[in-house]
């Protein structure tokens, strides 16, 4: 049964992440807040999302992206932050450090802090006020 839910889940949170997208650009427009309210709402968004790519997809992560050490998958640590925290230990693959400079080259106002992984590594206390909230 869960091969055929897993699917239809995945579906559904996109189709509604789409759905809620379109919608809050028109509320926001209509209430004259777009710009401050839209990138507020879609680094929330991207920052939790990423958190729970980290949690669900941990298995896949750590085959294409490590070779041993810290690993992915704790529930409330953003993918940036375990890349960050591999990239300074030296145990990411090729593949691994494809994305890391990726998102180093990505995340301009980052450079100055040592990129975006390296400037967005989450200590425990962090992680932990992200999972009370």
């Amino acid at each position: 049964m869960g091969i055929i839910l897993e699917p239809i889940a995945l579906f559904l949170f996109l189709l509604s992440y789409a759905v809620h997208g379109v919608a809050i650009l028109f509320i926001n427009v209509y209430k004259r807040k777009w710009l401050k309210v839209t990138i507020q709402r879609k680094f929330s968004k991207s920052f939790k999302t990423d958190v729970l790519g980290n949690f669900l997809f941990a298995d896949l992560w750590n085959v294409i992206f490590s070779t041993g050490g810290y690993q992915f998958g704790k529930f409330g640590e953003t993918i940036s932050s375990v890349l960050g925290r591999k990239y300074l230990k030296g145990t990411l693959t090729w593949f691994g450090l494809f994305w890391y400079y990726l998102l180093y080259v990505v995340d301009i106002p980052k450079w100055k802090k040592r990129g975006h992984c390296i400037a967005n590594i989450q200590s425990d206390r962090h992680i932990d006020n992200f999972l009370k909230e």
